[in-house]
C-alpha cells in the first residue's frame, strides 16, 4: 500500500530542490572589447602605460590673474616691435611736414607769373560768354553759369592794374573758392604746378604800397624765376578798390 504522506514529503523535497539549484548564466551577446587588439599593444604600452593609467588626484584650481589692460597692451606693442617697423609721428613732426612745401598753382599775366595755394583752386576751365553786370566794377568782366551755379569772373590783368590788351589765345578761366562760394580769375596762360619751400617765401617788397601790397602774400622762386604768389581773399575783394 502506497504511503500517501511519503509521497508528499518527496514531492516537496524535489520541489524545495529544484528551487536551490543556480540558474544557468545565460551568455550575453557579442560586445566589442575595450581591450586593445593584440597589434595596438605595443602602442599601448609606448604611449599609455598601463601602470600610468591611474585617476590623478584632485588638485585645486590655480589662482585667476587679473592683469592690467595697459600693461598687456604695452608688451604687446613691444613684442610687435611696432615703434621699429612704424615710428609714431609727432603732431609737431606731422605739421612740420605739413608746412616744409607750399604746392603753388603757377599762371602768366602779361609778363610776370604768378601763382596761387593749389588748395584754392576747384577748377580751370576754357574762356566762355559771360553776362554783363550792371554797375560792377571795371575788372569784374561779368558772371556765368558752372553747372548750374552762378560766379563771377574776375579780369586779373585789370585787376592788377595792367595793360587789359594781351592774352595770345591761351586764356584760362581759373575758378577759385571764395567762402562757401565760388569766383573765376582770367589769366593769360596756366603754366604749371611747383613746390616751393616754405622758410624760403620772401615778404612782400618795401616798394608794393597800399592795395597793391594787400594783393602780394610774398615772393617765392622755381628754377630761378620769381613767383608772385597771390592773396586771392583780397583780389577777390571787390571794397577794395
Amino acid at each position: 500500500m502506497m504511503d500517501i504522506a511519503e509521497i508528499r514529503k518527496k514531492a516537496q523535497r524535489e520541489r524545495e530542490g529544484r528551487r536551490e539549484e543556480p540558474r544557468a548564466a545565460q551568455p550575453l551577446p557579442d560586445s566589442p572589447s575595450m581591450e586593445p587588439e593584440e597589434n595596438d599593444n605595443s602602442l599601448y604600452d609606448e604611449f599609455f602605460p598601463r601602470h600610468e593609467m591611474v585617476s590623478s588626484p584632485h588638485l585645486p584650481a590655480a589662482p585667476r590673474v587679473v592683469r592690467d589692460p595697459l600693461s598687456v597692451i604695452l608688451e604687446g606693442r613691444k613684442a610687435a616691435l611696432v615703434d621699429e617697423v612704424l615710428p609714431v609721428e609727432t603732431d609737431a613732426e606731422v605739421s612740420l611736414e605739413t608746412v616744409a612745401a607750399l604746392e603753388i598753382l603757377c599762371f602768366r599775366v602779361a609778363d610776370e607769373i604768378y601763382g596761387i595755394d593749389i588748395m584754392e583752386l576747384k577748377e580751370i576751365i576754357k574762356p566762355r560768354e559771360t553776362t554783363e553786370v550792371p554797375h560792377a566794377p571795371p575788372f569784374v568782366a561779368g558772371v556765368l553759369s558752372l553747372r548750374g551755379i552762378i560766379i563771377p569772373v574776375f579780369l586779373l590783368r585789370e585787376r592788377l592794374g595792367l595793360c587789359r590788351e594781351g592774352g595770345g589765345g591761351k586764356e584760362r578761366i581759373i575758378v577759385v573758392k571764395k567762402g562757401e562760394g565760388l569766383c573765376g580769375i582770367l589769366v593769360d596762360e596756366v603754366t604749371q604746378v611747383v613746390r616751393i619751400a616754405a622758410d624760403t617765401v620772401e615778404h612782400p617788397p618795401a616798394v608794393l604800397d597800399g592795395i597793391d601790397r594787400e594783393f602780394v602774400a610774398g615772393i617765392g622762386r622755381h628754377d630761378g624765376k620769381i613767383v608772385i604768389l597771390l592773396t586771392m581773399e583780397k583780389v577777390l575783394d571787390v571794397a577794395l578798390f
